[in-house]
C-alpha cells in the first residue's frame, strides 16, 4: 500500500439503490473522498449515473479501463468490488485481464485486491460470482414486481402515452389537463372530421403542440395514440420479449383494468379501428403500376420519388409531387406528360452514346481487398453500436434510466449508428463501382438493348424498367409554369 500514490475513484449507483430515500451516490462519494484525502492520495473521480452490468453501456467504466490500460493509476478505489462488475464471466474476465496486465490494484475501504496474486484471485472470483448471482436475483425480482404491478392495474412500462404523465410519488398515471385538450382535439379531428393521421400531425405541429418527448408529431405517433388501449383504462404488459424486443402474440399479453382515468369509450375505440382498417384497402391497379421510369424519376425540388398515373386513353403522366413537410406544406412541383420525359431521355441517350463511342476505353483496377476489409470492420462496429441500443432500452425498461437520460443516450447512439450506416453505404457504393464499372463498349451495348426493347411491340413496362436501370442512375424533373427542367444522370 505504500506504493499507492495515484488512484481513480469509481462511483456507480446500483439498481437496488434507486428508491429515492437518500442520495446513495453522494454518500459513497463522500466516503471514498474521505478515504483518499486521509491517506494523501492523488485521485480522479469517475462517476456513473444509471448503468448496467454491461461494460459497453457504461461510458465512465470504458474510460476508466482505457486509463488503467495506460498505467495512469496505482489503484482504483470503489465502495465494494461489485461496483466494477455484476456482469457475466466474460465481463469479469475482461476487467481482471486489464487490471492484471497493468498491475493495478482494486481498493475498497476495507480491503485491497491484487489480481496478480493467485491465492487471492480465487476468492476474488468467488466474490464476483456471488455479485453476479445477486444481480440476477434483483433483476428477476424487479421484473416479477413489474408483472405483478401490471396485473394490479399499475403502470410499469416507462414513459406513458400522451396525455398521461407518471407520478413517481403515487406511482400512478395522471392526466395532464392541458395535454388532455390536445388529445380530445386529436380524437375529434379523426372521428368527426375524418381527418387522416398525417393531416392531424400537420395540424398539431402548426398549433405548436409537442409529443411527450417534446418532438414534432408524425403520422405514426398520432396513429399509435389513437389505437392505444391505455386510453380505454386498460394496462398492457409483456408485448415484447428478449433484447431485440420481438413482438409476442397478443394472446400472451397481460391485460388488466388500470387504476388511471379512462379517456375514450369502447365505441370510440372500435370506430377508430374500423376506420383505420377500411383505409388499408388499396385499389388493385395501384399495386402493380410499374412504369418505364419507376424508381428512377425524382422531384427536382424536394428530391422525393415521383409517381405515375395512366389515363383511360392509356397515356402515362407524371403525378404532381405534393410531398408535405412537417407542417403539411406541400411541394409545388407540377406534373407532366411522361412523353416529355421520354423525348428528353431519347435525345440525351443519343448524345451520351456518341460521347462513349468517341472516348478511349479506360482500364479499371479490380483490387478491392482493402474495401472489403474496411466494410467488414464497419459492420462489426455497427453491430456493437446496435447492441448498445438494445442495452439502453433494457436500462430504461428496468428503471435504471429515466426518460431524459434514455433520450440523450439514444439520440447520441442513433447519430453514431446513422453515421456508421452511411460509411457502410459509401463503401458498398465504391465496391459496386469497382465491380460493376462497365467499359464504354459495354455501355453502348446496353443502350442499344434498351433502344431495341423500346421499339419492340408487346414488351412489358417491367422489362423496360429493368433495362432502364442498367443505364440510368436517376432523372430529376422540376416544373414552374410551362418551364420544365429535366436532368438525366447515366451510369
Amino acid at each position: 500500500m505504500e506504493t499507492v500514490k495515484e488512484i481513480a475513484i469509481y462511483l456507480r449507483k446500483s439498481r437496488d439503490e434507486s428508491d429515492g430515500k437518500e442520495d446513495v451516490l453522494a454518500k459513497h462519494e463522500s466516503l471514498l473522498l474521505e478515504y483518499a484525502k486521509k491517506r494523501d492520495l492523488k485521485f480522479k473521480v469517475y462517476k456513473e449515473i444509471g448503468s448496467s452490468e454491461f461494460i459497453d453501456s457504461r461510458p465512465q467504466m470504458i474510460q476508466l479501463l482505457k486509463d488503467v490500460e495506460q498505467d495512469l493509476y496505482d489503484a482504483v478505489l470503489v465502495v465494494d468490488l461489485d461496483r466494477l462488475s455484476r456482469g457475466d464471466f466474460e465481463e469479469m474476465g475482461r476487467i481482471k485481464r486489464i487490471f492484471r496486465t497493468s498491475n493495478t490494484l482494486v481498493l475498497t475501504p476495507n480491503k485491497a485486491y491484487d489480481f496478480n496474486n493467485e491465492d487471492e484471485s480465487v476468492m476474488t472470483d468467488i466474490e464476483m460470482v456471488f455479485a453476479n448471482h445477486e444481480y440476477r436475483m434483483i433483476k428477476k425480482r424487479m421484473m416479477r414486481g413489474k408483472k405483478q404491478g401490471a396485473k394490479a392495474g399499475k403502470w410499469t412500462n416507462g414513459t406513458p402515452p400522451y396525455p398521461y404523465i407518471y407520478n413517481r410519488i403515487t406511482k400512478e398515471l395522471e392526466v395532464d389537463e392541458e395535454k388532455s385538450k390536445v388529445y380530445n382535439l386529436m380524437k375529434s379531428l379523426f372521428l368527426d372530421k375524418m381527418m387522416p393521421p398525417h393531416e392531424i400531425a400537420w395540424e398539431l405541429n402548426k398549433l405548436g403542440f409537442k409529443t411527450n418527448r417534446n418532438a414534432d408529431w408524425h403520422e405514426n405517433s398520432v396513429r399509435r395514440i389513437l389505437i392505444s388501449e391505455i386510453h380505454l383504462g386498460l394496462i398492457t404488459y409483456g408485448k415484447t420479449t428478449g433484447n431485440g424486443h420481438k413482438s409476442k402474440p397478443k394472446s400472451e399479453w397481460i391485460f388488466s383494468e388500470g387504476t388511471h382515468e379512462k379517456l375514450k369509450t369502447d365505441e370510440e375505440h372500435q370506430k377508430i379501428l374500423n376506420i383505420l382498417e377500411a383505409r388499408k384497402i388499396m385499389p388493385k391497379g395501384s399495386r402493380t403500376n410499374v412504369q418505364v421510369l419507376s424508381k428512377i424519376l425524382f422531384c427536382g425540388k424536394c428530391k422525393s420519388t415521383l409517381a405515375f398515373t395512366v389515363s383511360p386513353t392509356g397515356r402515362v403522366f407524371v403525378k404532381p409531387c405534393g410531398r408535405a413537410d412537417r407542417l403539411g406544406n406541400r411541394c409545388k412541383n407540377r406534373g407532366v406528360s411522361a412523353e416529355v420525359i421520354f423525348a428528353q431521355l431519347m435525345f440525351d441517350l443519343k448524345v451520351f452514346q456518341s460521347q462513349l463511342l468517341s472516348k478511349e476505353p479506360k482500364k479499371q483496377s479490380t483490387d478491392n481487398s482493402s474495401l472489403n476489409l474496411a466494410l467488414s470492420l464497419k459492420h462489426e462496429e455497427l453491430e456493437r453500436l446496435e447492441n448498445g441500443n438494445d442495452r439502453i432500452r433494457d436500462l430504461y425498461i428496468e428503471g435504471l434510466l429515466d426518460k431524459n437520460e434514455m433520450k440523450l443516450k439514444s439520440e447520441k447512439l442513433l447519430i453514431q449508428i446513422q453515421a456508421k450506416r452511411e460509411e457502410i453505404r459509401l463503401i458498398n457504393q465504391s465496391l459496386a463501382d469497382v465491380e460493376n464499372t462497365k467499359t464504354n463498349e459495354e455501355r453502348v451495348v446496353l443502350i442499344n438493348e434498351f433502344k431495341k426493347a423500346w421499339d419492340t411491340k408487346g414488351i412489358s413496362n417491367k422489362e423496360l424498367n429493368k433495362l432502364a436501370k442498367e443505364i440510368i442512375d436517376r432523372i430529376e424533373m422540376s416544373r414552374d409554369g410551362n418551364y420544365i427542367k429535366i436532368n438525366i444522370k447515366f451510369l
